[in-house]
């Protein structure tokens, strides 16, 4: 696996990142819930414009311009799911999405609970994919040994294997070189996305 090519799944949302899956043939974004400028209301009957957020995405290292809408966020566990926008702003989130590889999601951890586990991480400069360990309790995953310093703006990148399925969102940092807790993705995404991508 060339982690470089990974690179381009990674996008800019807010002042943090985010990552492209696919579920059930829709181009979703998965970020750090704090990247969000707002937190959707509760209520289920609120319109869309509600949950509607721009400009939040870009490619990565670019000024955000491009608009989504909320699909899932969870406050607590720190993450969030993105979707296309109604329209006017829907073509715009289409061409971010043709630019962009799909990340796929990993399945539980091997030996998960209380297992040491080698994953990558994207650098601060977006140049490069450095290693580190990540493990879990049944949670959120935990970051240690990390190659290089795990900065805030990092926010929203994934958690990636040695073979490059996501399998958590950075939100974090404990210390330079270790951090947590953050979402596991096969335990903090909605079951209707995880149900069409694993």
């Amino acid at each position: 696996m060339i982690f470089e090519q990974l690179t381009a799944s990674v996008i800019t949302a807010g002042s943090g990142r985010a990552f492209v899956v696919e579920s059930a043939g829709e181009r979703l974004v998965i970020t750090a819930a704090h990247c969000l400028p707002f937190f959707p209301p509760a209520q289920s009957f609120f319109e869309p414009k509600e949950r509607i957020y721009g400009p939040l995405l870009a490619r990565l290292g670019d000024e955000p311009r491009t608009w989504a809408v909320c699909r899932f966020v969870d406050p607590i566990a720190d993450i969030a799911v993105l979707g296309s926008p109604p329209k006017p702003h829907a073509d715009e989130y289409q061409a971010l999405m043709e630019t962009a590889i799909v990340l796929s999601i990993g399945g539980s951890l091997r030996n998960p609970v209380n297992f040491w586990v080698p994953a990558r991480l994207l650098s601060l400069d977006g140049r490069r994919w450095f290693s580190c360990t990540v493990r879990h309790f049944g949670g959120p995953l935990w970051i240690t040994h990390a190659a290089e310093g795990i900065r805030n703006e990092m926010s929203g990148s994934p958690i990636v294997t040695e073979i490059g399925t996501a399998i958590g969102v950075v939100c974090t940092a404990a210390a330079p070189w270790e951090g947590g807790p953050n979402p596991r993705l096969t335990h903090n995404l909605p079951g209707w996305l995880l149900r069409d991508t694993l």
